[in-house]
């Protein structure tokens, strides 16, 4: 029987999606509210990698907790029917249709085929389709996290997932430091700090990390967890969490300074996942935002991350200049976008997922 999807992750999901399309925005004439949340824009990315962690980890751990190994086939099946299609789709768009592409330079296309945008990426030069750099951190962790997962599943004691997940840890905030001090020490530009330390999927995994995490203890230790991270606690702690990140975000903003390039990303990540736990633990109270629109835009967030800059680009070019001000442009922007989207996903996302779903179930796959 099939369980009635959670709230919670649905509700982080599509803030997420809404906070990087304000990111996105271009910098035209907007009101100064929406100025405030764009500043917070980037960080839907994090958020997205914290989810990501926790639902594709609870995926692969859940049979492991069982005492059995996760079906890797099944896991990469349903992962590419999931996010070829519409990926492929938007990049032959961008590759076909050069109007379509909101800056004149577009990295090679096979960077995007091989999820490779994200190593060395020059977002000045190669401005089209740049928002890919995730989904290829995305990728590279659908390769990392199940290999993990079958080589410390054989141990019988948890300290060597302990250790690994803190030397992914302290190895990213070393490793940040150092790359932040080089960049200090050699341009200091803007754009390399971007290719440097905010792009590459070793300087990333912070999000992905505590998602898995808090994966693994609601699946490992679950009545210790309800026990001791009850949402009056989880919530709490998660609110310092992000209201310290938010304060350091309002003194440096995307350019880290050294204390932010260590702390802000395994801080950030932190406090969402807190969050996270506490609206999972939370249910009852949180289950009438479904009727809010939330879950619809959660549900096309897919289709919407990949497409929204097209789509704003679009409305630039062709809509009255009149029409595109103030918070009658925002309206618009975000107005096309979920439009868009929509088609997407109704044309290309869910006839692919029922494909999928339909295959597996027949066992060609499975078996």
């Amino acid at each position: 029987m099939k369980t009635e999807r959670a709230v919670g992750p649905d509700i982080l999901r599509g803030l997420a999606i809404l906070l990087v399309m304000s990111w996105h925005f271009p910098a035209v004439d907007y009101p100064p509210l929406f100025q405030h949340i764009k500043d917070f824009g980037w960080l839907g990315v994090d958020v997205f990698f914290v989810l990501s962690g926790f639902l594709i980890g609870t995926e692969l751990l859940r049979p492991v907790a069982g005492g059995n190994a996760p079906d890797l086939r099944i896991f990469y099946i349903k992962r590419a029917f999931r996010i070829l299609p519409v990926f492929w789709l938007i990049l032959t768009l961008y590759a076909l249709f050069p109007i379509l592409r909101e800056r004149e330079a577009m990295s090679p296309l096979w960077r995007y085929l091989t999820f490779t945008l994200n190593l060395g990426l020059d977002a000045k030069t190669f401005g089209t389709f740049t928002h890919a750099w995730s989904l290829c951190v995305e990728e590279h962790f659908y390769l990392i996290l199940p290999a993990l997962v079958l080589v410390l599943r054989r141990f019988r004691t948890p300290w060597p997932a302990v250790a690994a997940a803190v030397a992914v840890l302290i190895g990213g905030m070393v490793l940040r430091h150092v790359l932040w001090s080089n960049w200090t020490a050699t341009s200091g530009e803007p754009v390399s700090f971007f290719t440097s330390i905010y792009y590459p999927t070793y300087t990333r995994l912070d999000g992905l990390l505590m998602g898995v995490c808090l994966a693994a203890v609601r699946l490992f230790y679950a009545d210790a967890w309800r026990r001791y991270a009850r949402p009056v606690i989880t919530l709490p702690l998660g609110a310092v969490c992000l209201g310290i990140t938010s304060y350091l975000n309002q003194i440096d903003g995307v350019i880290l300074s050294e204390t932010g390039s260590i702390l802000f990303y395994p801080l950030f990540s932190l406090g969402v996942a807190l969050v996270l736990s506490a609206i999972l633990d939370s249910e009852a109270v949180v289950k009438p935002a479904r009727w809010s629109g939330i879950g619809y835009i959660a549900a096309i967030s897919y289709s919407l991350y990949l497409s929204h800059k097209m789509v704003v680009h679009l409305d630039t070019l062709f809509l009255p200049k009149a029409w595109m001000t103030g918070w009658s442009q925002v309206a618009i922007y975000y107005v096309t976008s979920i439009a868009v989207a929509s088609v997407l996903y109704a044309a290309v996302e869910r006839p692919f997922m029922v494909l999928r779903d339909r295959l597996l179930r027949r066992g060609r796959w499975a078996t």
